[in-house]
């Protein structure tokens, strides 16, 4: 039984609909009946046949612009209470955000359709609420709980590395260290891509990429110290910040120049151009064209996945949908190039 439930018994909103169009009928006659008389005093009394005709005629409209008059009052005002709930409700569904808001609390009304509605929506949102709640809790223990059996598995493979060994043993105790490090980065990037799934990111500020470049390039070009990156910022002085969140932006650009100087034919070279409301990212290819419409998926198949975990274009695209960014890929001449259409 709902709280404050209503003390007489709802009604449908047919019925509701009916009742007031018949109570502006009535009500639009009331006021018109005055006129009526008129007619019918003025023509029928010792009229000849043709005003009768003129009478009945005039009599005919009448009664059509009062069923008219009283069908526009039903629609225009009297119907609007009616649907003024569920507008409410409508309103609250739109708004409600499953990643941070509770289950909004719906009116109770006199039409039971109403009602029944607003049961329905609040029990499925309490299932979707809680289902997200445990989601959630789960994702963020598990990858917590995975860290800790590697870390202490890295530290063990560190001291047996330090143990007299012959190469056939050096080369399995580094391959089992190497597996072991990509679980760890595997492992944070499926917790990152659960979190943006889930909202998690939700404060933003205003960002220069440029600077976040400049601060983070260093350390991306010490992976490849051979492979020079350029950078061409041709912006005006309008699109010189963005709102964005800090954190996933940088995770973007990170995953985008890491995954360019990956794959960076000997001697190549990697650019990265700001040109407004746009960044391409292009390198220099090894092969030919990749396969877009497997591009941005998780764990697809392909060389990506045996240099790296198989996430990084996966959480570029996560991230670009959470900000409602675009992002697009294209080869000509020779070279890979990423193309990301910001909102400022």
């Amino acid at each position: 039984m709902r709280k404050n439930a209503l003390q007489k018994k709802p009604r449908t909103l047919l019925s509701r609909t009916l009742g007031r169009y018949l109570a502006c009928v009535t009500a639009v006659f009331l006021v018109n009946a005055p006129l009526f008389y008129l007619i019918l005093h003025y023509f029928y009394a010792d009229a000849p046949e043709d005003d009768i005709m003129v009478g009945m005629t005039l009599l005919l409209l009448l009664n059509f612009v009062v069923i008219s008059v009283s069908y526009f009052i039903t629609l225009r005002f009297a119907t609007h209470s009616l649907w003024h709930p569920f507008d409410d409700t409508l309103r609250k569904t739109e708004r409600f955000n499953i990643a941070k808001d509770e289950v909004p609390h719906f009116n109770d009304t006199d039409i039971s359709e109403f009602n029944r509605l607003n049961s329905s929506l609040e029990q499925l949102m309490k299932r979707d609420h809680e289902s997200f709640r445990i989601q959630k809790e789960l994702t963020e223990n598990a990858s917590h709980e995975l860290q800790t059996p590697l870390a202490v598995i890295r530290s063990k493979l560190d001291l047996l590395m330090q143990e007299e060994m012959n190469e056939r043993q050096m080369n399995i105790v580094s391959d089992l260290y190497n597996l072991t490090m990509r679980m760890s980065h595997l492992n944070r990037n499926l917790l990152l891509l659960a979190k943006i799934d889930n909202a998690q990111y939700a404060m933003t500020e205003e960002v220069d990429i440029a600077t976040l470049l400049a601060d983070t390039l260093p350390m991306y070009g010490a992976l490849q110290s051979d492979i020079p990156i350029k950078v061409s910022d041709r912006r005006s002085a309008q699109g010189r910040t963005l709102k964005a969140n800090t954190i996933l932006l940088e995770c973007l650009l990170k995953n985008l120049i890491v995954n360019a100087l990956r794959h960076t034919a000997s001697g190549g070279d990697v650019t990265v151009t700001l040109i407004d409301r746009t960044l391409t990212v292009s390198n220099t290819a090894c092969g030919g064209a990749l396969r877009e419409e497997t591009l941005f998926r998780r764990f697809r198949s392909g060389e990506a996945r045996q240099s790296g975990t198989g996430l990084g274009l996966a959480i570029v695209r996560s991230i670009c949908d959470f900000h409602n960014w675009t992002v697009t890929y294209s080869f000509a001449e020779g070279r890979h190039t990423f193309c990301l259409g910001f909102r400022f």
